[in-house]
């Protein structure tokens, strides 16, 4: 008797594994691949996974894995291939919809990813919504339709009213608005989650400047070169009071 180490527990393997379904077998594979992935451990992930295909080359959760799998090595065309066998044989399956519509985002493709992300809000049984919405209000961000981008941000934080991804994005889209007085709201609200950033202190820096609020840009601009000492934004931060000193 064996035993596989998985993120969820243990589960043990009999040296009689051809009494256990191909289904069972390619969901341990597929879940043992991803497992390694967090661990950075790419080698044998590629092997679980490749077992996982072999024994069931349509099966979507196995092909959303490997897109996965293989954006980690930078193999975009491979990855794309996964995604499209993953969502064409599975239309139900909203996690994959959501990652391949943000790839199809980042890759400058907005229309595309934006028929992944609906596809998934329109699915009955996503349970996780707000991740649709997350990602399709960041569609729209990368072309600069604020007005998109905030609806769908805050269809996100109707039902999660206290979720920091979408509070710091309404704070985004606020500030490239130059509407400052709702960027200081939606980031006191994303600080007063228990949520902080390198760069959400900063754009609070950015916001105070703006607001004339000098208490406000030493409190933020202290905390970011106590907590994030080494981060890219403190080095900006350097700059940009030194040219507002100017």
């Amino acid at each position: 008797m064996a035993c596989v180490v998985l993120t969820t527990g243990c589960v043990s393997v009999s040296p009689s594994s051809n009494k256990w379904t191909i289904e069972s077998r390619v969901d341990i594979q597929t879940r043992l691949g991803l497992s390694y992935m967090k661990l950075g451990r790419l080698e044998p992930a590629s092997l679980a996974l490749g077992r996982a295909l072999a024994l069931a080359p349509n099966n979507s959760r196995a092909n959303h894995a490997m897109a996965l799998f293989q954006l980690r090595l930078s193999d975009r065309a491979a990855a794309e291939s996964y995604f499209v066998q993953a969502v064409n044989t599975d239309n139900d399956n909203f996690s994959a919809r959501n990652d391949f519509g943000g790839y199809l985002c980042q890759t400058g493709r907005i229309e595309e990813g934006l028929v992944q992300f609906n596809s998934a809000l329109r699915n009955p049984y996503n349970d996780a919504l707000y991740i649709s919405q997350l990602g399709a209000g960041a569609c729209y961000v990368t072309v600069l339709n604020w007005k998109e981008a905030e609806r769908y941000f805050l269809l996100a934080l109707v039902g999660r009213p206290t979720l920091a991804l979408a509070l710091y994005q309404m704070a985004k889209v606020a500030f490239s608005q130059a509407d400052h007085l709702r960027t200081r709201a939606y980031l006191q609200r994303f600080f007063d989650s228990g949520a902080v950033s390198a760069a959400s202190l900063l754009l609070a820096v950015r916001n105070e400047l703006q607001l004339k609020a000098s208490d406000l840009v030493l409190l933020h601009a202290n905390r970011l070169r106590a907590e994030f000492p080494e981060s890219s934004e403190a080095s900006d931060l350097t700059r940009l009071m030194t040219n507002a000193n100017d």
